[in-house]
């Protein structure tokens, strides 16, 4: 007997499962390098903790404002990103920021991309052909002899004359508010201040009045009537404050002062104001500007430009009056050099 012929078995289909060629392993990365690489940069500077701070701020407006990273940051974009915050309000047709914002922001990411350049994480720095904008050359807010006297009396007659007087002659001396808070007793040698904690390092030693020199020695002395050990490493200037009775005066706690100054007088002052005072009233006075910076400890020869502007001033119209003579003097404080009837030829 013949066998029978198989049939065709119906085809099935069959799954296939593949391995992957790679197994993929999790690899612990951070989910953004651009926060790690603005602490290195911080870290990498030797900046005051209010600097550092302030750097910081700056650079988180850019990351809020782009979420590229910082290799695939184009000049285009930091174009851009200078002209948001040059971008005026709707409404009001007024400036966000001012210039001197806008300088400050985008100058702190230029320097940022700078060291990413340098330390080699970016071949090409974006933001080289992006420019700041120009400031117009600032001038010097210093206060009128009339407006200290107003501001002494306002003291005299108010809370704790005694420290708010001498903390006043020690700020009208040029020290920057945050100097004045780090000071000590030790600091004090009872003719000059020793700054040892300063902006940039800016440290140095300013000589004080006998008249600043005695309201500081009155003020300690007062302390130490009160009670309070006065020891060399004691803050030269204390809170009265039910709160924060006896701790150092802060950075915040001295603006506090001041604007309760400037409120009661009604003169809008800050802080830094008394600082423009000292330098423009040396400088007015004849002291040679190179001695007035050693004595501000500005390193900026641009910036302590402001101060000298006044004495500049002063120096050019005499010199004018000096060539053109007395009677062009005496016709200019009496016509108030008006017009063009000042003959400059007429002796």
């Amino acid at each position: 007997m013949e066998p029978k012929p198989r049939g065709i078995p119906e085809i099935q289909i069959l799954p296939v499962h593949r391995e992957p060629l790679h197994t993929e392993k999790s690899v612990s990365e951070p989910s953004d390098l651009r926060e790690l690489r603005v602490e290195e940069f911080l870290q990498a500077r030797s900046l005051a903790p209010r600097t550092q701070n302030a750097y910081r701020q700056d650079l988180q407006q850019f990351l809020s404002w782009h979420d590229r990273s910082w290799a695939k940051t184009t000049p285009r974009q930091i174009a851009q990103f200078k002209a948001h915050l040059m971008r005026r309000e709707l409404e009001t047709d007024q400036r966000v920021l001012s210039d001197a914002t806008v300088r400050r922001v985008l100058g702190t990411v230029k320097n940022f991309f700078g060291w990413m350049t340098r330390s080699r994480y970016l071949t090409v720095d974006p933001t080289l052909e992006v420019a700041l904008p120009k400031l117009v050359e600032p001038e010097a807010q210093n206060l009128s002899d009339a407006e200290v006297e107003q501001i002494e009396q306002a003291i005299l007659q108010g809370s704790l004359p005694e420290r708010n007087l001498a903390l006043m002659s020690v700020l009208m001396h040029g020290l920057r508010a945050n100097e004045v808070s780090a000071l000590n007793c030790e600091n004090f040698d009872g003719r000059r201040l020793t700054i040892r904690a300063a902006k940039a390092d800016s440290k140095g030693a300013v000589p004080l009045t006998q008249e600043a020199s005695q309201r500081v020695e009155a003020y300690l002395s007062w302390r130490r009537g009160q009670g309070d050990e006065v020891q060399s490493l004691s803050p030269l200037f204390v809170s009265h404050s039910r709160r924060n009775a006896g701790q150092r005066l802060s950075y915040e706690g001295i603006h506090k002062v001041v604007d309760a100054i400037a409120q009661k007088t009604g003169i809008q002052f800050h802080a830094h104001r008394c600082r423009h005072t000292f330098a423009t009233n040396l400088v007015l006075k004849g002291m040679n500007p190179y001695h007035v910076m050693t004595l501000t400890r500005h390193r900026s020869v641009q910036s302590f430009r402001r101060y000298t502007k006044a004495a500049d001033q002063a120096a050019a119209e005499a010199a004018f009056y000096e060539t053109t003579g007395p009677s062009a003097q005496e016709c200019g404080e009496t016509a108030g050099l008006k017009g063009s009837s000042l003959n400059l030829n007429n002796r």
